[in-house]
């Protein structure tokens, strides 16, 4: 993976952020089992916010999106240069879209101390999906 011919590093850094942050975005507001306004097909949606971060980045940055894609895509073509940007980008898009979910756009709880709590001790409750058991926590598995 490298940059096209005119795209610095702080431009490509933005491409990959912004390309993970939708694709990540996407993920999490289709697969959120506590939404009941979700219809229509998760893995279509998944699918279509793949197409459009490549449609959009693959022009200028070649779309790493994924860092372990990145990184075989470098390691055959034996070309590193500028490969942190395939890195740092998908981590800040990724960890950001997640924040802003979790925070902002869905949050578990509506008072912001009891949201905040979450980097401190992390509530037992906002895990508990099914309302069984307070001191539970859901564990995620493929159905």
């Amino acid at each position: 993976m490298q940059l096209s011919e005119g795209i610095n590093a702080g431009q490509g850094l933005g491409i990959e952020i912004i390309a993970t942050f939708q694709l990540v975005l996407c993920v999490l507001a289709t697969t959120d089992r506590r939404r009941n306004d979700v219809s229509g097909s998760a893995p279509l949606a998944i699918g279509l916010s793949v197409a459009l971060g490549h449609l959009l980045a693959i022009d200028y940055t070649g779309c790493g999106i994924n860092p372990a894609r990145s990184f075989g895509s470098a390691l055959i073509a034996n070309n590193f240069e500028n490969h942190w940007i395939f890195w740092v980008g998908p981590i800040i898009g990724g960890a950001s879209a997640a924040l802003i979910y979790d925070f902002i756009l869905a949050p578990r709880t509506s008072d912001l101390t009891d949201r905040m709590k979450v980097w401190t001790s992390g509530q037992v409750e906002e895990y508990d999906l099914e309302g069984e058991d307070m001191n539970s926590r859901v564990e995620m598995k493929p159905k």
